[in-house]
């Protein structure tokens, strides 16, 4: 497996680490659910993602996003040490033109990430690390919640599509019965 981990210290230590995923049963599952999501929606063009996006708290329960949270626990040991329950995790889908605006997860105290569902976008913008990352089907990139990021308008017809999340620490007294927990 090809793992790519680079730190920075801004004003604060930073992370980014991208890999990837060989399962396309979980990406094809994930691409079928936020499909039907989207239609349901109503935060779309309203955020940062000027496209559709499924609310916020789609995919927390979802089995398959769960399979892929398991699939790479490895990975997440190696940024972040403790428990942690999932914030939020939705779909997006953007098309021609548009684009996600600059922004950061400032309200997260944990981690956040992204998986790519589709390839061949612009690739997301990391300006503190003078990174972009390219869109490959299966990527994912796990990131410090108050690292800048975008994607830039997309030049191409067609769908692309993400998973998007950001986890939270917790302790060891939460109830984990909810089973959005991954230790």
């Amino acid at each position: 497996m090809d793992i790519n981990l680079k730190t920075k210290e801004l004003p604060f230590e930073t992370f980014l680490l991208t890999s990837h995923i060989q399962d396309f049963e979980i990406i094809e599952n994930l691409k079928k659910q936020i499909y039907e999501d989207i239609k349901a929606s109503s935060l779309n063009h309203k955020t940062n993602v000027e496209g559709r996006i499924t609310e916020l708290h789609d995919l927390i329960r979802n089995e398959w996003f769960h399979k892929f949270l398991k699939l790479i626990k490895r990975e997440i040991k190696m940024i972040f040490q403790d428990n942690f329950i999932i914030k939020e995790a939705w779909g997006t889908i953007s098309n021609k033109n548009e684009k996600v605006k600059l922004h950061h997860h400032n309200a997260v105290r944990g981690f956040s990430g992204i998986l790519y569902l589709t390839e061949g976008g612009t690739g997301t913008d990391f300006p503190q690390y003078n990174l972009n990352i390219e869109e490959k089907i299966g990527k994912y990139i796990l990131f410090h919640p108050l690292l800048l990021h975008s994607v830039q308008k997309q030049i191409k017809d067609g769908d692309r599509m993400t998973v998007a999340f950001n986890m939270v620490e917790t302790k060891d007294w939460n109830d984990y019965s909810k089973d959005t927990t991954i230790r």
